[in-house]
C-alpha cells in the first residue's frame, strides 16, 4: 500500500472510529428518511442553479487546501472558492510559522487529552470526543506531511504552557527548519494544483449565503459572488467552511471581544465571512471573544495590517522580530504611564496574572518611546532600515530633543511621560521594576537624546471562535443537532476555546481539513445524486492567468514566494548578465516587494544572486532560485 493510499485509509478509520453512535463513513452520517429526498428535489427544483459539485470548500488556507485534497480522494469532484483574488489567498496560512502541532504515539490518548482538557479551561465545548477525533489524527501528522510530497519532515517536542498535565504529549513538525518560510503551505497548494481534474479553484470568489431548504434543514449550496454576480452552486452531498476567523473586521472586534481597536497581523481577507453564514442557518456559535492577541505592534500604512509578528520580548527571534522592547524601551498610553513590561513575549496575547494567564489589555492610543542608544542597537522589524532612518524620515517615528517636546508631538501628557521616564531610570539605577518586574538585565534608560516615539496598535494573530463542529466536522445547532450536509475546518470555530498552544491551529487545519472533506465527500442518502443543471452549462470561472512574456533574448525564471510565484525575466551578453526584470510577484506591500525593487540591480552588481535583504529572507530566497532558474536555460 503505497503512502497516499495508507492516509486515506487512515482518514476513513479515524472518522468511522469516532462518529457518534452507529454513524461512519460507510453509514451515511445524515441518513434520514425517504421522504427528506423527496422533499429535497422539490426544493432544488425551486433554485436556478448555475453550477453543481459534490462538494464546495470555502476558503483557500491550510484548512480549506486539506479538506480540498481529502474530498478529492475520495472521488469527489471539488469547488474550492477564495475571496481573495489570485496571489493573495492564503489568510494565515501564508503568514503562519509553517509548523503543524502533532501529537507523539509514545503517549497515549487519555494522556494528551489532559493536556487539552487543561487548556480548554471551564469551556464546555469542544467535546471529549472531538479533541480525541484531534488527537488520534495528529498522531499521523508526520505522515501526512510527506504524504503532501515533504521529503524530510522536522519535528520536535515543545508546547505553550509545559505546567500543564499532558504537555509532553505535544510537538510540532515542519516540511524544513526553522520554518516561516511558506513551504507548507506551498506544499499545500502545490497538492491542490496536482488535482485539477478533480478540483476546480474559483478566486475574487467571496461565499455570502449558504442554500438551506428550511424544512429538511439540508444544507443544498452556497451562493457565490463572481465578478459582482451572484451564483448559486449546488453541493451535492457536503459545504465545508474553512473560511477563517475575523481577524481583519473592526466591527465584530467591537461587538463580540470589546475591543474598539483591533488589527489583524496578516491575514488581510479574513473578515468573518464564514460565521455569518452558519449565523444565518442558526449554527451554535461559541467562543467569539476568544483571540489570539494582542500583541502591540507598528502598523504597515501600505497594508494596514501589522509589520510583525512581535516587537516585543527579551531576545531577537528569527520568526518573531528583532525583540526590540529588550533595549531602552517603554510603552506608555496618552497619560504617559506604563501599562506593562514590555520585554515580556506573550502567549499569543496572554501574559502571566498572578497563578493564571489574562489577554494584554492595551491602552488606545498607545506609543513605544525609546531613545538614541536603542535606535543604534536594533531596527525595530528585520523589515525596516539599518538604525530605522528611513521610518524617522518619513515621519512615521516621531523625534525630538526631550522627552517633554515627544510627548507634544505625540498627544500625550508631557508631565506624565516626563515623570514615568524618571520612574523608570530609576528603577534601572537601581535594578528594580516595581512597576511590572522587568528583568534587571533588560533595565536600560532612557536617558541619550534625542527621543523617538511610534504609535503601537493591538494585534492579533488570529479569532477561534465561530460555529461549533463535533468529531466528524459537522457543524451543530443550537439545540446540539448536526446541520445536515454542513461541516468546518481551521479556525473557524476553533477547538481552542479558552487558551491556545503555538501551530494547534495549524495542527487543526490539517486534521479536521482531513475530517471533513471525508465526512463531505460520503455520498449521502437524503439528496438525489442527479445532477439539477436541467441541460444548462454550468459556469465554471476562467482565470484571467497573464502569462510572463520574455523579450527579445530573454529567460524567463520562476520561484516561490511568501506570496506565490514570482517570475523575472534574464538576459546575457556571454557569461555576463545584462539586465534582470521582476515581471510577476505577489509579495507583501510595504516588506518582500520593495526588496524586488532592489534585488535586480543588487544581481547585476555581482552577476549572480545575491545575499539575503534583511527582512525580506524568503522574497530573496525565491528571488535567487528564480535567477539560477533563468539561467540555466
Amino acid at each position: 500500500m503505497n503512502t497516499r493510499s495508507k492516509i486515506t485509509a487512515l482518514t476513513v478509520a479515524v472518522i468511522g472510529a469516532f462518529s457518534l453512535g452507529a454513524v461512519s463513513l460507510s453509514t451515511p452520517a445524515f441518513a434520514a428518511a425517504p421522504s427528506a429526498a423527496v422533499q429535497s428535489a422539490e426544493f432544488l427544483k425551486t433554485i436556478q442553479w448555475d453550477a453543481e459539485y459534490d462538494v464546495v470548500v470555502h476558503g483557500y488556507g491550510f484548512a480549506g487546501a486539506a479538506t480540498a485534497i481529502t474530498a478529492a480522494d475520495q472521488g469527489a469532484k471539488v469547488l474550492l472558492s477564495e475571496k481573495a483574488p489570485k496571489g493573495h489567498e492564503g489568510g494565515n496560512s501564508r503568514y503562519a510559522h509553517q509548523h503543524a502541532m502533532y501529537v507523539d504515539k509514545a503517549f497515549t490518548d487519555e494522556q494528551a487529552l489532559k493536556y487539552l482538557q487543561l487548556m480548554r479551561g471551564k469551556n464546555t465545548n469542544p467535546s471529549d470526543a472531538t479533541l480525541l477525533a484531534y488527537i488520534r489524527l495528529a498522531k499521523e501528522q508526520i505522515e501526512y506531511l510527506k504524504f503532501l510530497g515533504a521529503e524530510d519532515p522536522q519535528f520536535y517536542q515543545t508546547c505553550e504552557y509545559p505546567e500543564f498535565e499532558g504537555c509532553k504529549a505535544f510537538g510540532l513538525a515542519a516540511v524544513a527548519l526553522p520554518g516561516a518560510d511558506g513551504r507548507l503551505y506551498a506544499l499545500m497548494q502545490g497538492n491542490v494544483e496536482k488535482r485539477a481534474d478533480k478540483i476546480d479553484v474559483w478566486f475574487n470568489a467571496p461565499g455570502t449565503k449558504l442554500i438551506q431548504d428550511p424544512a429538511t434543514g439540508i444544507i443544498h449550496g452556497v451562493v457565490i459572488t463572481v465578478d459582482g454576480v451572484a451564483k448559486n452552486v449546488r453541493a451535492k452531498n457536503g459545504v465545508v467552511l474553512a473560511t477563517g476567523g475575523y481577524e481583519n473586521n473592526p466591527e465584530m472586534f467591537r461587538n463580540y471581544a470589546d475591543k474598539q481597536v483591533a488589527y489583524a497581523k496578516g491575514a488581510r481577507y479574513n473578515t468573518g465571512d464564514g460565521i455569518l453564514m452558519a449565523m444565518d442557518v442558526k449554527a451554535d456559535i461559541v467562543n467569539m471573544a476568544n483571540n489570539n492577541g494582542p500583541d502591540p505592534n507598528v502598523i504597515n500604512p501600505a497594508t494596514g495590517n501589522a509589520f510583525g509578528y512581535m516587537i516585543a520580548g527579551s531576545k531577537d527571534y528569527d520568526a518573531s522580530g528583532p525583540a526590540f522592547t529588550r533595549h531602552d524601551v517603554i510603552m506608555v498610553g496618552a497619560d504617559g504611564k506604563r501599562f506593562w513590561n514590555e520585554t515580556l513575549k506573550t502567549n499569543h496575547g496572554r501574559i502571566k496574572f498572578h497563578a493564571d494567564y489574562t489577554h494584554l489589555n492595551m491602552p488606545d492610543p498607545a506609543y513605544m518611546i525609546f531613545d538614541e542608544d536603542a535606535r543604534r542597537a536594533s531596527k525595530l522589524y528585520h523589515s525596516w532600515s539599518e538604525g530605522n532612518l528611513k521610518e524617522i524620515e518619513s515621519g512615521l517615528v516621531k523625534k525630538a530633543d526631550t522627552i517633554e517636546e515627544l510627548a507634544k508631538i505625540i498627544g500625550a501628557d508631557p508631565k506624565g511621560l516626563a515623570d514615568q521616564v524618571a520612574t523608570y531610570n530609576e528603577a534601572c539605577r537601581t535594578g528594580v521594576d516595581k512597576e511590572f518586574g522587568r528583568g534587571k538585565e533588560l533595565l536600560k534608560p532612557l536617558d541619550h537624546a534625542p527621543y523617538y516615539a511610534v504609535p503601537v496598535a493591538p494585534t492579533y494573530t488570529n479569532t477561534l471562535g465561530g460555529p461549533l463542529h463535533d468529531e466528524i466536522g459537522a457543524i451543530l445547532d443550537r439545540d446540539g443537532k448536526r446541520i445536515p450536509h454542513l461541516f468546518s475546518a481551521g479556525e473557524l470555530g476553533s477547538i481552542w476555546s479558552h487558551k491556545y498552544n503555538g501551530n494547534g491551529n495549524v495542527g487543526e487545519c490539517l486534521v479536521f481539513g482531513r475530517i471533513s472533506g471525508a465526512s463531505a465527500a460520503k455520498v449521502k442518502t437524503d439528496v438525489t445524486q442527479d445532477s439539477v443543471m436541467g441541460g444548462r452549462k454550468a459556469f465554471n470561472q476562467v482565470q484571467k492567468v497573464v502569462k510572463a512574456e520574455a523579450a527579445a533574448g530573454e529567460k524567463l525564471g520562476e520561484a516561490r514566494g511568501i506570496g506565490g510565484k514570482i517570475v523575472v525575466a534574464v538576459k546575457k551578453d556571454g557569461d555576463r548578465i545584462t539586465s534582470i526584470r521582476v515581471v510577476e510577484q505577489n509579495e507583501t506591500p510595504g516588506i518582500g516587494a520593495p526588496a524586488l525593487e532592489t534585488l535586480p540591480e543588487r544581481a547585476l552588481k555581482v552577476n549572480g544572486p545575491v545575499d539575503a535583504v534583511t527582512g525580506a529572507t524568503i522574497t530573496t530566497r525565491a528571488f535567487n532560485e528564480a535567477l539560477k532558474n533563468a539561467l540555466s536555460k
